[in-house]
């Protein structure tokens, strides 16, 4: 009797053990390391053999972690092999080969409205106040801006209301002619682009404003600027070049490339600009900038080339020059009381190198006159910038020794007649409210005794 009480008692201890070595162990309190040295480590035998019983019920599969503890008493060779063997290195994909982090696109739809005043103060003119304003407009924005992982695209439309616009659009009339004087509203498409940014190359194609400065408000920008005196143009007289209260000059239709990644200092965009729907007229442009360079890190260069080369494959005869730009822009002073930075900009550049003699058939009758030399304006100026009261005061003073008569009426008109060579202007931002931001300013005005008053109020819509 008492031994088959015995072997009943040591039969239960033998489920109980067999059951107890086929349940997974915990692994929250076990990290990656215990259980690989748990691995390794053969599991302890019972000393009290298990008689020959039904297996427990098996367990759902474990996770990895609980794997590794749950091995049989004597592991495999080939576990063995698996536990001890080091963790590859996680395989670094190449550049190239990096893949867009999602296609979702980021979609904002900005909007405001800008109505601007200018009133010339002519101190010498026989013409005191013909009217009340020389320049009275208003415009409506409208933008679509969307932005993903490697791309970028805007679309800019202005809107101008009929009476509320200084040059009325020409209207086409039923028999094809064009009436200047209609009074009609004018939508603009100012900016319309795509720009796919990649590892090594970035593509822009589309049309917006290129105007390049490094702090002006009203001069500077030559990069873009054309010869004062065309010599092809029907109105060689005219200037051709932009200048007056925050101007810009007009957008143009582009196809741009653009090199990044080659070096962290410096970024290179070459643009082919197209003026004419076949081609035949054109420009070449491109614009190195440099920052962050050794020694004068907080310095920034710009340096641009820009000539009309399709012009010349077109006809050889044509007139075709070069403009070569540089501009700096140097921090001074920052953070000093309530003045955030005061910041020096300088540009300069040689607008219209001849690069040739022309011909007897050309306007320039075969030679370069010194009339047709090119421009060699100077700008410099500072920027400054406040924690309070004004946001921004801009001071500039423009040098340019090639200057014309832009005074409306005058006899002199497109002559260097009763023009200084130096004219300047003081810019004024105040940021009003989240909504609203006030622009003023006080420049010079057709010649340097001419002065004027500008006011912009750009109101934020969305």
């Amino acid at each position: 009797m008492k031994r088959c009480f015995i072997a009943v008692v040591l039969a239960a201890f033998g489920i109980v053990n067999a059951q107890e070595a086929g349940e997974p162990a915990p692994t929250a309190e076990t990290t990656p390391a215990e259980q690989a040295i748990q691995a390794q480590e053969p599991a302890p035998v019972a000393e009290v053999p298990a008689p020959v019983i039904a297996p427990a019920p098996v367990a759902e599969t474990p996770a990895p972690e609980a794997q590794a503890v749950a091995e049989p008493a004597t592991p495999a060779p080939e576990a063995e092999l698996v536990a001890a063997e080091p963790a590859k290195p996680v395989k670094k994909k190449k550049r190239g080969e990096r893949a867009p982090k999602n296609d979702f696109a980021i979609v904002d739809v900005p909007a405001n409205f800008e109505i601007q005043a200018r009133k010339v103060m002519p101190v010498d003119a026989k013409h005191w106040g013909d009217d009340n304003l020389d320049t009275w407009w208003g415009r409506a924005n409208l933008m679509v801006l969307t932005e993903s992982e490697n791309f970028v695209g805007k679309l800019h439309l202005r809107m101008y209301p009929s009476e509320f616009y200084s040059i009325k659009p020409a209207v086409v009339n039923a028999s094809g002619g064009a009436s200047s004087n209609s009074q009609a509203d004018l939508l603009q498409i100012y900016e319309a682009w795509a720009w796919h940014r990649g590892d090594y190359v970035n593509i822009k194609i589309g049309r917006w404003d290129n105007t390049t400065r490094f702090g002006s408000k009203n001069y500077g920008g030559y990069v873009d600027a054309k010869k004062d005196k065309d010599i092809q143009s029907r109105r060689p007289e005219r200037t051709r070049r932009s200048t007056g209260f925050m101007n810009s000059y007009y957008p143009e239709n582009m196809l741009q490339f653009g090199l990044n990644n080659f070096s962290e200092n410096m970024s290179l965009d070459i643009a082919l600009i197209s003026s004419d729907e076949k081609l035949n007229r054109g420009d070449l442009r491109t614009y190195f900038r440099f920052k962050d360079l050794a020694g004068i890190e907080n310095m920034e260069f710009g340096l641009g080339y820009r000539s009309n080369v399709f012009d010349e494959i077109y006809d050889k005869k044509t007139d075709v020059t070069h403009t070569v730009d540089l501009a700096v822009r140097m921090p001074i002073v920052k953070e000093v009381g309530f003045m955030k930075s005061m910041v020096l900009f300088l540009e300069t550049a040689f607008i219209g190198l001849d690069d040739q003699e022309g011909t007897v058939s050309r306007a320039d009758g075969g030679k370069i006159p010194n009339k047709n030399n090119p421009a060699f304006p100077v700008l410099g100026g500072f920027d400054f910038s406040f924690y309070r009261g004004l946001d921004k005061i801009v001071v500039e003073a423009e040098y340019d020794g090639e200057r014309r008569n832009a005074t409306p009426g005058d006899a002199a008109i497109g002559s260097k007649k009763h023009v200084k060579d130096i004219q300047g202007s003081i810019y004024v931002q105040k940021v009003l409210n989240d909504r609203f931001t006030l622009n003023l300013g006080v420049q010079s005005e057709n010649n340097t005794k001419d002065f004027s008053f500008a006011g912009r109020l750009q109101g934020r819509i969305n």
